[in-house]
């Protein structure tokens, strides 16, 4: 599928904090190989991001959102969602990550995963600079932790509780149905949730092998320590909270018990 034949038909939404240099090698990636396209930036800094990029040196049809403080990844992502809604009404929303970096076409590839297979979201390969794969979707384990998958197992929907956000293409009709991403998580595991319930209400996703995208990570938050890890043990008492049943809680009880210890050791750690 060449890309011009959907052009209006999606929206990217970038969520960015403090990754200037990240965010500005990502709208060069999306200059090349998406020109012309629209293009949500929410920026969650105090100030102006005109102060630190300069849009119009991008070929985007680019709509900045100045946030005035940090409101949170799931807060961006949704009133990114809802301006691209108010402005072009796109069909499909593409939440990338400002670590995002690629230098081949594969949206396309998305898009007919998600016409094909009739899948209500879809993301590509997330892969690390080195070339290894990072993830291709995750499980979720019954004590409350997270176990990525690297391989893809047959249609990738028996393997998989879920899709990593940070290069995430989804039906925005679905999205907005769903309400999109809990802002109570803030950052961190709101996507976990956003699938949970999705396959709770019957919503089938995968990931699309045949595309992939380079992931540098940590871009925001190596320099988030303590709030990252506060965040970890606040959101998974709250994941836990929204999606556990009574008989999980009978039957993995001192091992969820034992994986919040972790959590609560991690955050007193992240202090030193």
């Amino acid at each position: 599928m060449n890309t011009k034949n959907f052009q209006h038909n999606i929206s990217f939404v970038i969520p960015t904090l403090n990754n200037t240099d990240g965010l500005k090698d990502l709208l060069m990636d999306l200059s090349k190989i998406y020109s012309g396209m629209h293009v949500v930036i929410v920026n969650n800094r105090k100030s102006s991001l005109h102060d630190s990029v300069d849009i119009a040196a991008y070929k985007l049809q680019i709509v900045v959102l100045d946030q005035g403080r940090n409101t949170g990844f799931a807060k961006a992502c949704n009133d990114g969602a809802k301006t691209s809604r108010e402005l072009w009404d796109s069909q499909y929303l593409i939440f990338l990550n400002d670590d995002i970096r690629f230098t081949t076409e594969w949206l396309s590839d998305c898009i007919d995963s998600l016409k094909n297979k009739k899948w209500f979201a879809t993301t590509p390969v997330l892969k690390k600079p080195d070339g290894t794969v990072e993830n291709m979707g995750y499980k979720v384990l019954p004590q409350g932790k997270i176990e990525l998958k690297f391989q893809a197992i047959g249609s990738m929907l028996q393997g998989i509780d879920g899709l990593t956000a940070a290069a995430l293409v989804i039906n925005s009709r679905d999205f907005f149905l769903m309400k999109g991403f809990d802002e109570r998580f803030f950052a961190y595991l709101e996507d976990v949730d956003l699938f949970l319930r999705a396959k709770k209400n019957g919503k089938k996703f995968g990931t699309t092998t045949d595309a992939f995208v380079i992931h540098q990570g940590q871009g925001t938050s190596s320099s988030m320590k303590v709030m990252k890890a506060w965040l970890d043990v606040k959101n998974w008492y709250l994941l836990i909270y929204k999606h556990w049943k009574r008989e999980d809680y009978l039957k993995h009880g001192v091992d969820i018990a034992t994986e919040r210890l972790r959590n609560i050791s991690g955050l007193l750690k992240s202090f030193f």
